[in-house]
């Protein structure tokens, strides 16, 4: 009995360098995943950081996306912070300087109130629509990672790309381990 073999489609990808994202510039940017670990297929461009399957199939994707908030100009570190401590608190600017949470540790449960915190989403995105969406809300000082994975139908020539969006600037991390791109197919009559 002869069998019609498909040749696998699998790939896996990382991000190299870092990429800073400004909120106000974009509501989401095209994460950049430009070292591929492999590709089976060759259907994976790192140029573009797009995967275009080559055919028509079901398919699991994941994307993984570690960010780290940048601090706001209240946050910045001076040399006499404590002696110069700026806050609600104080009755001046706000501020998050060790002395106020030292001093007011009562006060530190509202420093993570819905206030305090940022929201940001990782999307898996076909063409141009958003499919999969991971939304978090998270502490505004604390770096992240969120990660989304998904089973989708794709026909060949779709374009699968990964987008990120926050309501703060930051940095999307060059952690091979937390921000990276994949896929495979799975074995299907299709």
């Amino acid at each position: 009995m002869k069998h019609n073999l498909v040749r696998a489609s699998a790939f896996r990808a990382n991000k190299n360098t870092p990429q800073l994202y400004e909120a106000a510039l974009t509501p989401s940017v095209k994460v950049l995943f430009q070292t591929e670990q492999f590709d089976l297929a060759d259907e994976y461009n790192p140029h573009i950081s797009t995967f275009i399957p080559t055919k028509d199939g079901i398919y699991e994707i994941t994307a993984k996306v570690s960010f780290c908030p940048s601090k706001s100009k209240s946050n910045d570190s001076s040399k006499n912070k404590k002696d110069n401590c700026k806050c609600d608190y104080c009755s001046k600017n706000s501020c998050n300087c060790d002395y106020c949470r030292k001093h007011h540790p009562s006060k530190d449960k509202k420093r993570s109130s819905s206030k305090e915190g940022y929201v940001a989403s990782i999307s898996i995105n076909v063409n141009g629509d958003n499919l999969d969406i991971v939304n978090d809300f998270l502490e505004k000082s604390r770096p992240i990672g969120l990660s989304v994975t998904t089973i989708l139908q794709l026909q060949a020539g779709d374009r699968v790309q990964v987008l990120f969006s926050a309501d703060v600037n930051g940095e999307i991390l060059a952690e091979a381990s937390l921000t990276n791109f994949q896929a495979a197919r799975f074995p299907s009559p299709m």
